[in-house]
């Protein structure tokens, strides 16, 4: 089946009766001294053909050259839009496509910066229920604990007994990964509402589990903080010694 292109007139996608659009996101940012700044959306651009291609009868958008590159923007060339700004684009993009009958919309993003682009697909997917947006980066395997599950009632049940209804739990695991939770929310996935193996959970593994996880946070803050305050003394340094004099 054919792959249409912005090459194409409007009459030619229109008579294709098409439902499915391929949009790839790309950035313009700095890639070292050996790449240039289109990297991003260069790449994006050739996976987007390629999965266009294989998957045929479908739309084929040119990327979008500009998204979420803030942490870039001190190297010179870089162009960085706004999160929320990045969202709006994907949103009045997919909402023309779905005006034009196309309800299958694969977003491939090039840039791994690009968070917005997931709680984005989510909103419309649930605001739009025959709307299917899906996101071009599977989550790996399924897992087994991920909401209301062993973790989170072993950390209650430490906390404080009283408020899990024990009688009321139940197992279930959804077969599926992850990221359906963007496509359908988690009633379609489990009537319930959970995800995981809750009767599996202890007040001793929730007692291990918390202090666990504030001794890793502790850490990683401690480690942050002093790292940070590092930078900030060799940025300092670096402002004040004269050109040509800094030892390294």
């Amino acid at each position: 089946m054919a792959v249409l292109t912005i090459y194409n007139t409007s009459k030619e996608l229109e008579s294709s009766k098409t439902d499915t659009a391929v949009l790839p996101i790309g950035s313009v940012e700095q890639h070292g001294p050996h790449l240039p700044l289109g990297t991003d959306w260069i790449v994006a651009n050739e996976i987007a053909e390629r999965v266009a291609e294989k998957l045929g009868d479908c739309y084929l958008l040119p990327a979008i050259p500009f998204s979420n590159s803030q942490e870039h923007l001190e190297f010179s060339g870089t162009v960085s839009v706004r999160p929320s700004t990045l969202a709006q684009m994907i949103r009045d993009i997919i909402l023309c496509l779905y005006l034009h009958g196309m309800k299958k919309v694969i977003v491939i993003s090039g840039h791994g910066g690009n968070w917005i682009v997931k709680p984005t697909i989510r909103e419309l997917n649930l605001e739009y229920p025959d709307l299917k947006i899906i996101h071009s980066e599977p989550m790996g395997e399924k897992p087994q604990d991920v909401h209301a599950g062993d973790s989170e009632t072993s950390h209650m049940l430490y906390i404080d007994e009283g408020l899990v209804r024990k009688d009321k739990i139940a197992d279930n695991l959804p077969d599926a990964t992850q990221e359906y939770l963007d496509y359908v929310g988690m009633k379609a996935l489990s009537k319930e509402g959970t995800w995981g193996k809750a009767s599996q959970a202890s007040k001793e593994k929730g007692e291990k589990s918390l202090e666990a996880r504030a001794e890793i946070i502790l850490s990683y803050v401690r480690e942050t903080l002093g790292k940070l305050e590092e930078l900030e003394r060799a940025a300092t340094r670096r402002s004040i010694i004269p050109k040509g004099q800094l030892v390294t």
